[in-house]
């Protein structure tokens, strides 16, 4: 006989099927970050991100267990965009970025916030983190799912190769990726 194992309080078969046979499209997405709304437009490809646990192992005498264990790890998040020709979409990361590194003095990171000292803690991290979205869209192009990022921030902007030798022209894109606290997904 076999052993069934009850763990949450639906088992497979109470479980219903979905009705929706289309797939889910590569193309079919928008992609909105409060910090940076030039980037919604001109982005051409995200990447959802890794959600992972770690393993609790069960001390045994002959062979560990491995059992689920209680930290939710999530990695880090990129996206694609084609630059615009005042590059306001790159700078807004760009300003961002550099703010948070600071690397000449701290007016860099109180660029965040010109606010009065007594304010700047409290919108600290306002200014500091920003939430982003992607909504995934069905096969008619309606919003289907949101994916909600909470408070991203850059880590890094990647480089842009200027270059007089192609001979086709092929439009700047910048690769940016995120650390962000977690996200969660919503059927709208």
């Amino acid at each position: 006989m076999a052993k069934i194992s009850k763990l949450g309080t639906n088992t497979l078969s109470e479980k219903a099927l979905s009705s929706n046979l289309n797939f889910l499209s590569p193309i079919g997405f928008r992609f909105q970050l409060q910090r940076a709304p030039n980037v919604e437009y001109f982005c051409q490809g995200v990447t959802l991100p890794t959600l992972s646990i770690n393993i609790a192992p069960q001390i045994n005498a002959f062979v560990d267990i491995p059992r689920p264990g209680d930290k939710v790890t999530y990695g880090e998040f990129t996206m694609r965009f084609r630059i615009d020709e005042d590059m306001s979409n790159y700078l807004e990361i760009h300003d961002w970025l550099t703010a948070l590194g600071h690397p000449d003095d701290l007016s860099q990171f109180k660029s965040l916030n010109p606010m009065t000292p007594e304010k700047r803690s409290e919108a600290f991290i306002d200014d500091t983190y920003s939430d982003g979205s992607i909504i995934v869209l069905s096969s008619n192009n309606n919003a289907n799912i949101r994916i909600s990022l909470q408070n991203m921030f850059p880590l890094s902007l990647a480089p842009l190769t200027f270059d007089t030798t192609v001979t086709e022209i092929e439009y700047l894109e910048a690769d940016c990726t995120f650390a962000y606290r977690k996200f969660e997904i919503e059927k709208l």
